[in-house]
Formats: structure tokens, C-alpha cells, sequence
């Protein structure tokens, strides 16, 4: 499936008109959609499919930022980072930390769109430990849905709004960062937009 999709994007390339800007964020879906799967199959065996090693946090996030330009310009959202001239390293799996950040950015930016175009990324040193942050300023979560977004196929009144959510995003990236042994945190104001903090010991 990987490879068909890698051709249409090389196809539609060169062409910035309306309609291939559309086509562009429906190869999104389906690539997310894909990732998301694929994802979710290696979860049961992820103590046999992870490498702890140490991470230039600016730097990598710097990657996961770029990956996502396109996102950001069929969305309309700037992204703006806030990181330290220090480099700051941190212990985890770089390939299961992408994808979890990924799902937090691509929710971030669905839930942005036609009501901002600001997001955030932050990374700021907390005596032992390291923070990343990254805030969104758009619909944000009703706060009787907050408590229950970690678990699965949970969509809650924002998934009835927006279609396309399938309940299963954030509860990978809960348990991913559980396995990971990384706090995060979640605050949220509906109307307001959403705060995810992530901390690596």
C-alpha cells in the first residue's frame, strides 16, 4: 500500500492547483490512516520492537515538524518553535516517540482548522527532567470528555463533529509513552484549545 501512494504523490508533484491540493490531504488520511495500522499491530509485540537511545530533542523535533509542512499548509496553521540554544538530549525509541508525535500533531491541526493558525512546540529543562510541549489554540476538548480521550475508540462530542476521528490516536500515544516511561499530560479548554506535555526523565 506504501508504494502506490509514494507514486501518486510523485504524479501530482509539479501541480499546485485546487484540485491536487485535495488530492494531497486525502493521501494524507490514507498514509495516517495506513501508519496508524501498522502501528497498532506492532503494540502487542513492542517489547520485542524497541531500541532506547539518546535524542537530540531540538533537532528531532525540528524533523517531525518539517515532515509535516504540507499538513500545515493545506491547513493553514504556522507552526513556531520555542527551544533553548542548548541541546537537549533525551533517552527513548526514536521510531515509536515519532509516531506518537505525530499523532498528537495531526490532531492538533484537524482540530485548528477554520479556528486558528497557531501551534506551539516548547522544550524547556526542569531540574531532572525535560518538557516538551506543544499547544494547539483551537477547539480544544469539552471538559467532560477529558478524562476519557486516552482510551479506545473514545471520539467523544469533537469525534461526532469531525468524522473522520476513530477513537484510537491518543490512546496509542498514551500507551506508547507508558511503555516509554514518559509522563504526559494533558490540559484542555473547550473553545479554547489543547496543551499536551510530554516528560522525559
Amino acid at each position: 500500500m506504501k508504494t502506490p501512494l509514494s507514486v501518486i504523490h510523485l504524479m501530482i508533484q509539479d501541480h499546485d492547483e485546487e484540485l491536487f491540493q485535495q488530492i494531497r490531504k486525502e493521501l494524507y488520511r490514507l498514509e495516517d490512516g495506513l501508519k496508524t495500522v501498522l502501528y497498532s499491530s506492532r503494540l502487542s509485540l513492542f517489547e520485542k520492537d524497541y531500541t532506547i537511545g539518546k535524542i537530540p530533542l531540538q533537532s528531532f523535533m525540528n524533523e517531525i515538524i518539517m515532515e509535516n509542512k504540507r499538513l500545515y499548509i493545506q491547513y493553514k496553521i504556522l507552526p513556531k518553535t520555542l527551544f533553548p540554544e542548548e541541546t537537549l538530549f533525551v533517552y527513548s525509541d526514536k521510531k515509536w516517540l515519532h509516531f506518537a508525535i505525530g499523532q498528537i500533531i495531526s490532531n492538533a491541526v484537524k482540530y485548528s482548522a477554520n479556528k486558528s493558525d497557531k501551534l506551539i512546540f516548547r522544550i524547556e529543562k526542569q531540574g531532572k527532567r525535560i518538557l516538551l510541549v506543544i499547544q494547539d489554540f483551537g477547539v480544544g476538548i469539552p471538559s467532560q470528555d477529558i478524562r476519557r480521550v486516552f482510551d479506545p475508540y473514545f471520539t467523544g462530542i469533537n469525534g461526532r463533529l469531525y468524522h473522520e476521528s476513530t477513537g484510537m490516536g491518543l490512546y496509542f500515544v498514551k500507551e506508547i509513552m507508558n511503555k516509554l516511561q514518559h509522563e504526559i499530560k494533558l490540559e484542555s479548554v473547550a473553545g479554547e484549545g489543547t496543551t499536551f506535555k510530554i516528560y522525559f526523565s
